[in-house]
């Protein structure tokens, strides 16, 4: 051997050392790379984890992964003997899909609800092919992102979003005014608001109380302290139109809170009064309408006229006799000797419980009147009880014809009565 072929070994044995130094600084770097990534991958805060072979073997999974459910050890164990049915053969079809074709695939807001989980979680998850040196699949790595509280909110905007058109739609379409004020600037007038006050657009930003009088706005304000709620009231004011014209109105305000619970808005409902005042008017004048028709029956009930024969009326008197009644008494009697040309009247005691010296006054009266149209008057049914009285009140009824019955009376005044006007 000579010394060249020495010096050629050795530079050759210094290269192999060197290369060798370089695999072994390499695959330190790779260690160090992949306890890196899997120590990232354990980190993480979504849930990650790399399955393997075609039944999806657990092979890696982080503690968010566990935290999911920690009742499940999923470490060399299937997809499917992990995830409980029927979720476990749902992501497996799906897993199964992105093995054979590499595609990689998107599961948004998947429901699960773990074995003894009061609610349900939604978890969106990615799959993603693994492959070796050579482009084959040998494995699945996945991430997943709990969105539950993401849906609980977005359930919630959309519950509130279904309230606010229900509530739009009402107020858009509700017969009253309703309006919507911050500050006391008006934000919100519905149609019916707008028909009412004579406003456009331009209402917005319109302090409410300039449309209520100075008096309605006092009223309101010392509501809203009385109240037992802040803000709340209701009164009947003077409503001010866009134009400056006036109509009653009734206003209801009330607080509009927070989710905290603060006041940060205040709601109105208003309405125009004007067609039940004229209502209330109209049933007041028919009530008393009705009223004086009751009052008349009552008195053409109580002073009857009974035309008894040719120019012979008999007026008979029931109950108790007052100063209202006895003009009754006058005023029915004086008409119907007018209407009837009566030349003989009876007036018929026979039901008057009892008689005092303004009852009999009344009659005496009665009597003198109709004498002044030339007719007489008698004076029947009077009882011993009555008779009595009338002495002891010392009642003068010389100048009255009194008989004691009815009967007689009638009889007293045919004999009497003229058979014809030209006999009077």
């Amino acid at each position: 051997m000579t010394s060249v072929d020495v010096d050629a070994l050795v530079a050759e044995l210094a290269q192999l050392r060197e290369e060798n130094a370089a695999l072994r600084r390499e695959r330190d770097a790779a260690r160090r790379e992949r306890d890196e990534l899997h120590k990232a991958i354990l980190g993480m805060p979504a849930a990650v984890g790399v399955m393997v072979g075609p039944d999806h073997v657990f092979k890696i999974v982080n503690d968010a992964w566990r935290a999911l459910n920690p009742s499940l050890e999923p470490i060399g164990k299937p997809l499917i003997n992990v995830l409980p049915a029927p979720l476990g053969g749902r992501v497996a079809a799906m897993v199964d899909r992105v093995f054979a074709t590499g595609e990689p695939l998107i599961s948004a807001n998947v429901p699960y609800t773990w074995p003894g989980a009061e609610e349900t979680s939604f978890i969106t998850f990615h799959y993603s092919a693994l492959r070796g040196d050579g482009g084959e699949i040998f494995g699945i790595v996945f991430h997943g992102l709990d969105v539950t509280a993401q849906m609980r909110s977005q359930r919630e905007v959309q519950s509130l979003n279904s309230r606010l058109r229900t509530f739009l739609a009402l107020a858009e379409n509700a017969p009253d005014s309703i309006v919507v004020t911050e500050h006391g600037q008006i934000t919100y007038a519905n149609p019916a608001f707008r028909r009412m006050y004579g406003y456009g657009a331009e209402v917005v930003g319109t302090p409410l109380l300039d449309l209520v009088d100075a008096e309605g706005r006092a009223l309101l304000d010392a509501r809203r302290k009385e109240g037992a709620s802040p803000g709340a009231a209701r009164a009947i004011v003077t409503c001010r139109r866009h134009d400056g014209s006036t109509f009653p109105g009734e206003v209801s305000t009330f607080p509009i809170r927070d989710d905290g619970g603060q006041i940060d808005a205040e709601g109105a409902i208003l309405r125009d009064l004007t067609e039940q005042r004229r209502v209330e008017q109209d049933r007041q004048r028919l009530q008393e309408d009705l009223i004086a028709a009751q009052q008349r029956a009552i008195r053409e009930l109580s002073t009857p006229l009974i035309p008894l024969a040719e120019r012979l009326v008999v007026m008979p008197l029931v109950g108790t006799i007052d100063r209202v009644r006895s003009e009754q008494i006058l005023e029915t009697l004086l008409k119907g000797i007018t209407a009837h040309q009566a030349a003989v009247a009876i007036l018929d005691t026979t039901g008057v419980r009892s008689m005092d010296e303004q009852v009999a006054s009344s009659l005496l009266r009665t009597a003198g009147a109709a004498r002044l149209l030339g007719t007489e008057v008698i004076l029947t049914g009077i009882s011993p009880e009555v008779a009595r009285a009338l002495v002891e009140i010392g009642t003068d009824l010389s100048g009255v014809v009194t008989r004691g019955t009815l009967e007689a009376g009638v009889a007293y005044a045919l004999r009497r009565r003229p058979r014809s006007k030209g006999r009077r």
